[in-house]
């Protein structure tokens, strides 16, 4: 490849920040206009001639269609007497929605997607059926939005019986007589938007203007407020309130009162709560003086389930307590052992009493469902093993293939293995290394590493088709499992934060460093620590999205030597603007407030955009986002990226920017879609690393 680039105009924009005066050169690409979009297309047509005229993408678009299309279910929906579940079949472009009575019913088709859009472009998104499952609640979204259109469908006749139109980060909980439900959106139905999402109730058929509000004059901008849980017999509900993403507050409020009013039974206690009601005792998961979370207990008898009442029945052990759910008279705990999942079960007083065998290391569901009618299902995947929907016996505590994955990998060649490393300061972090078992670790692979490192998000070992084909073609795949996350609880994740964030960069740079040899690692089993030459700084790229992207990008700026490619997707790139659209302003508790002046100093000290060095050798990049992404990932991240990486960069490196222009953040992609994207993302990897 050749360091070709689209001559991107230059108008400064100066402004004086907390003292810092600031030039933004390319700040006329955050607006819509006609030399945008040409630009955009410029852009566009650049990558078409650099990457996709490339004499192996036949065989790459061979290869990935028989990885991505097939056919494939996902997890069910329960009710008291049937099973919902999405499921896409190859040629496919979306997943439809199905349902079978349970346990023995027929499949029926209740929403052919392909009626909804001859183009492929809208998804279900999300799917709520009532107890008795006589009815079901389901949301569509358009070209992968977060904003989606929510259906009430009668699951006997088909028949539409209601709608309410635009809705954003919610989901419904029915009440039990199948009245109504409480769901969220803003408090004016005329100027619906994501900020401070309120809770109300909606009686079916009536006018969704007129429903009643339940929770949220009170809320800040930034807050959202959903229904978490109903109890069976109606009496009950929990309100969560998460205040940005790094802390939640639960609302009790009676529903046999004649006014219906939430009351915080949290308010003044600070951490992350997540609730489940079991006949009629609220169980919480909390990190609330526990960084690695413990479960306590109140019982529901008619009065407000104040703090004082609350039982600790699994304290906090060693362990990362990452999800909790009470089903069938147990208590089961998703666990992770350094980075490893476990599901163990518990009696209702928290007494461990056993564990869930799953075919090997992976990630997994716990068990959701109805005991009632065993109508209960887990999933399982691994590095190597698509995800697959298994029934679970709670009874016999027994897995049965629900539904059986079509894709089939022949693994018997490559392994995984675990690597700890010292990151800058000292700290031992974890990485999953993914590769041939024969390979010979002398420097030469190709290597693609990976990493998340925020918003408590744990990495667990997960299918990817697109790791299989690139071990097929030889590669090694490594996921570093960097501070930010939730692998370690919330200490770990505060340590890569606000002002931690930079930790986050140096344990992923370190990772690289690692895997060419320039810091030992230690493989789980081992005691010592050793030098291994996975690869080299010619062979070495990373790849990330979302605020995987921005970990990508700051890792570019701050050594672009040590990577010979860089594909960063959907990325925050501009730390200083991230909390101007509507999405981003949820993430100040994550990143922190640009317009707070330390804060500023914070951000200022990493953001990607405004840390590119004119004069720098900048590796092979790709940059890719969506038009359509209104997650907070805004495209100016991208587009400023570009256009300023393109005039710094003083390699022969390619700085490529792909825009799509009908999907979101992360969904409303066909098969087909998927497969042309990975297709692209591989040959540039491909060709920048092999």
């Amino acid at each position: 490849m050749q360091n070709e680039i689209v001559k991107t105009k230059i108008r400064p924009f100066e402004e004086t920040l907390h003292g810092h005066k600031l030039v933004d050169n390319y700040r006329w690409l955050e607006t819509v206009s006609e030399e945008r979009s040409t630009w955009i297309e410029q852009q566009n047509k650049l990558v078409d001639s650099l990457v996709l005229d490339d004499p192996g993408r036949e065989a790459f678009l061979k290869r990935f269609d028989e990885l991505f299309n097939y056919d494939r279910t996902g997890f069910p929906a329960s009710s008291l007497s049937r099973v919902f579940y999405r499921k896409i079949k190859r040629g496919e472009k979306h997943a439809s929605l199905y349902m079978r009575s349970w346990p023995e019913g027929e499949e029926q088709l209740l929403v052919d997607i392909k009626k909804y859009s001859d183009q492929g472009n809208v998804s279900i998104a999300g799917l709520y059926p009532t107890l008795d499952g006589s009815l079901l609640a389901y949301s569509l979204s358009q070209d992968g939005s977060d904003w989606t259109h929510l259906y009430i469908m009668n699951v006997e006749t088909g028949d539409i019986l209601d709608e309410i139109p635009k809705l954003v980060y919610t989901w419904t909980c029915w009440l039990p007589d199948n009245s109504g439900f409480f769901y969220s959106r803003s408090s004016d139905p005329d100027n619906l938007s994501k900020n401070g999402l309120s809770v109300f109730l909606h009686k079916l058929v009536e006018n969704w203007r007129n429903d009643k509000l339940i929770l949220g004059d009170e809320l800040a901008e930034t807050d959202m407020a959903n229904a978490m849980a109903i109890s069976r017999d109606g009496r009950h509900l929990i309100i969560e309130v998460q205040h940005g993403l790094t802390s939640n507050e639960l609302f009790y409020t009676d529903l046999s009162a004649d006014v219906l009013t939430a009351i915080s039974i949290t308010a003044d206690h600070i951490g992350l709560f997540y609730a489940d009601i079991y006949k009629n005792v609220l169980y919480v998961r909390t990190s609330n003086e526990a960084q690695n979370y413990r479960v306590c207990k109140v019982d529901l008898d008619g009065a407000v389930p104040l703090w004082d009442k609350w039982e600790t029945i699994v304290p906090e052990g060693n362990d990362t307590l990452l999800e909790m759910n009470v089903i069938g008279d147990r208590i089961f705990i998703k666990r992770s052992i350094d980075v490893i999942a476990h599901t163990f079960i518990h009696s209702l007083d928290g007494k461990e009493t056993g564990e869930i065998k799953y075919p090997g290391i992976g990630d997994f569901s716990l068990p959701h469902g109805e005991e009632k009618v065993d109508a209960v299902f887990v999933s399982y995947s691994s590095f190597f093993q698509p995800e697959e929907v298994y029934h679970y016996d709670i009874r016999q505590n027994k897995l049965s293939r629900f539904i059986e994955s079509s894709l089939v990998i022949d693994t018997d060649d490559y392994l995984s293995e675990q690597a700890f490393f010292p990151s800058l300061d000292g700290t031992v972090v974890p990485m999953f290394i993914i590769r041939r078992r024969n390979t010979e670790l002398d420097g030469s692979n190709p290597v693609i590493l990976t990493g998340y490192g925020g918003f408590s998000h744990s990495v667990l070992p997960y299918f990817s088709a697109s790791v299989v084909f690139w071990l097929e073609q030889g590669g090694i795949y490594a996921i570093a499992n960097i501070r930010g996350g939730g692998e370690y609880g919330e200490s770990w994740h505060q340590a890569g934060m606000l002002e931690n964030k930079q930790n986050v960069f140096d344990d992923f740079i370190s990772a690289g460093e690692a895997l060419i040899g320039e810091r030992p690692v230690r493989l789980a089993g081992e005691n010592e620590f050793a030098v291994r030459r996975y690869t080299s700084r010619e062979h070495l790229g990373i790849l990330g999205g979302s605020n995987g992207g921005l970990l990508t990008g700051a890792a570019l700026v701050q050594r672009p030597d040590l990577w010979a490619a860089v594909v960063s997707t959907v990325p925050l790139l501009d730390m200083l603007r991230f909390h101007l659209t509507e999405g981003g302003k949820y993430w100040i508790s994550e990143y922190g407030d640009p317009d707070k002046p330390e804060e500023f100093e914070w951000l200022l000290s990493y953001s990607p955009y405004h840390n590119v060095k004119d004069g720098s050798r900048f590796p092979a990049t790709l940059l890719k986002t969506s038009l359509h992404d209104d997650r907070g990932t805004d495209s100016l991240h991208a587009f400023k990226m570009a256009a300023k990486l393109q005039a710094a960069s003083t390699s022969h490196n390619p700085v490529l920017l792909r825009t799509l222009t009908n999907v979101g953040h992360g969904g409303g992609r066909t098969t087909q879609m998927t497969i042309d994207e990975q297709t692209e993302v591989f040959l540039f990897l491909t060709r920048n690393l092999m």
